[in-house]
């Protein structure tokens, strides 16, 4: 199975997020510039999903050839408010609605961080997410939840397998991000066989591609391993500008995928 490579908005958020650099002229970017065929958006990037932006992106990723692989909505379903929380799952099905219209293959969807005890917290954060795969399952979407740490719900593959039995539902699947288990290679190598997608994380990136914090060519080793055939988009988080630093991690993981 061949595995693809894709592009997180997140790896260009200083020009994005600054408003120097357009989604659409990003989009030509990828397509032009990095020659992917997939891309990954940030919520916080494309703004309000109204139907004029939603549709605005759906023809801009038409024309340049760009599959939208995954929404990556930011969400917390950890906190402890009851009507802030009802508000999280609400704007999460707001952009699963969002993820669909755009023909996102997934949407993200975050466990979240606990305000307060972890034990507390976790009845709630199930509850929550079961809801939101309901309505998943309802819409034909599949939501990717992502390993995160910080604090998070879902820090090692205990976790997120624990998260899986819990909730049950068909309509949601791991996004494995490889610089996010607090015990690295261990819990990847536990849960890549559940990967439907995946972040290859930077956050440096040397002159030869790499990032000295991740191994990445024992993590493709794994996916490889575990029949993974999905997309691998990278998500650059540096101090370095996006425009310099993602084109050696592309160059690098090319490299490391095809051997």
């Amino acid at each position: 199975m061949t595995i693809r490579l894709a592009c997180s908005s997140e790896s260009y958020n200083d020009l994005l997020g600054a408003g120097h650099l357009g989604l659409e002229e990003w989009l030509r970017l990828c397509a032009e510039e990095l020659r992917l065929t997939g891309v990954e958006l940030e919520d916080k990037h494309i703004g309000p999903p109204t139907a004029e932006r939603l549709g605005g992106l759906r023809t801009a990723a038409a024309r340049y050839g760009l599959e939208i692989v995954n929404i990556a909505v930011m969400n917390n379903f950890g906190v402890a408010d009851e009507a802030r929380l009802r508000a999280e799952e609400a704007r999460t099905r707001e952009w699963m609605g969002a993820g669909k219209r755009l023909g996102s293959r997934f949407v993200r969807t975050f466990a979240g961080w606990p305000e307060g005890e972890r034990a507390v917290r976790w009845p709630a954060m199930i509850a929550a997410l079961r809801s939101t795969c309901r309505e998943a399952e309802r819409l034909g979407v599949r939501l990717v939840l992502e390993n995160h740490n910080h604090g998070g719900f879902v820090q090692t593959a205990a976790h997120a397998t624990a998260i899986f039995d819990e909730v049950g539902s068909p309509a949601l699947g791991l996004l494995l991000d490889t610089g996010n288990y607090l015990d690295g290679l261990a819990s990847i190598a536990s849960t890549a066989a559940r990967a439907w997608h995946v972040h290859a994380k930077f956050t440096r990136v040397d002159a030869g591609g790499r990032d000295p914090r991740v191994d990445h060519d024992a993590v493709i080793g794994l996916l490889k391993a575990a029949g993974y055939g999905g997309w691998v988009s990278v998500e650059y988080e540096g101090e370095e500008p996006g425009r310099t630093a993602v084109p050696r991690a592309l160059a690098y993981l090319r490299q490391a995928i095809g051997g």
